[in-house]
């Protein structure tokens, strides 16, 4: 089951080989999605498909762990600043991190922010999967208004 905070926000979650990809297509660029497993088991690879122009914030929010990640405009999209946080204190994480993002920008043209065309790639940590349990919150920003 999935919930939106805006209702123009549409997602999209298809199945194949035991791996979920999640497809969001934001109008306004900046929304939210509550995702709760009803049956089964979670899928342990999981991708999101963000259609935005930019990639201000994403928010990864589970019971367990709160990650971020943010590509700032202008700037190039390795790497990205990513930050864990626990207890209220933001620890940077770095890639290797078993809860590092792998974030790609998919794109036939020009792979730079603003995002003409195309859609950030997201990888969500196998770690982040296994502790999310059956809920998990993501939170998307393009660009800061």
């Amino acid at each position: 089951m999935v919930i939106t905070k805006n209702p123009d926000d549409q997602v999209d979650i298809q199945y194949e080989n035991g791996a979920a990809l999640i497809d969001i297509q934001s109008p306004t660029g900046i929304g939210s999605a509550a995702f709760e497993l009803v049956s089964g088991t979670m899928p342990e690879t999981m991708m999101l498909r963000l259609h935005l122009k930019g990639l201000e914030e994403l928010r990864l929010t589970s019971t367990q762990n709160r990650i971020s990640a943010s590509i700032p405009s202008g700037e190039a999209l390795n790497p990205a600043h990513q930050t864990l946080l626990l207890s209220a204190t933001e620890t940077p994480l770095l890639p290797g991190h078993p809860l590092w993002m792998k974030i790609e920008i998919v794109s036939e043209t020009e792979k730079k922010i603003p995002l003409e065309e195309g859609y950030f790639e997201v990888t969500l940590p196998q770690e982040f999967i296994r502790n999310a349990g059956k809920t998990f919150e993501i939170e998307w920003i393009d660009f800061y208004r």
